[in-house]
């Protein structure tokens, strides 16, 4: 099992894990692919968990200025959830922020996405803000890195 920077052939297999990780603000398997080819042109770096096939990925990008990291993406194929792989994806970011001396993780979330407010409550970051929407909230967090 590795985790890699992803290449611009596999933007279609980041795709194919968003679209497969059941998050229900994903319209279709076209969307996910419209999205992830922008954030490859707009200069965010993504990474793919893989074993035999892709597992997960997230998508960051880093304001060395500001000496943040922001996680702007983070799936996992629903039948590999639950295993702990959102964690592996997360300590590798870490690690990544830390390598760049960014001194905070920053991320936006919907209220309604339980796992991953859970998950990120666990590694200890905290709420800034809570924007509400239409149909939801989102929810701006931080973790102070050392």
């Amino acid at each position: 099992m590795k985790i890699r920077k992803a290449i611009i052939r596999d933007i279609k297999e980041i795709a194919k894990i968003e679209w497969q990780s059941g998050y229900p603000g994903n319209k279709s398997y076209k969307d996910c692919l419209t999205r992830t080819r922008e954030f490859f042109k707009e200069g965010y770096e993504s990474y793919i968990l893989e074993n035999n096939e892709k597992i997960g990925y997230f998508a960051m990008l880093l304001d060395k200025e500001k000496k943040i990291c922001y996680l702007a993406y983070l799936a996992v194929r629903k039948k590999f959830q639950g295993k702990g792989f959102s964690l592996l994806l997360m300590k590798k970011l870490f690690s990544i922020a830390k390598k760049n001396k960014c001194k905070f993780l920053e991320l936006d979330v919907r209220n309604t996405n339980f796992k991953a407010i859970g998950l990120y409550n666990r590694l200890g970051f905290y709420v800034t803000d809570i924007s509400k929407g239409k149909d939801y909230s989102k929810i701006k967090m931080r973790k102070e890195l050392k």
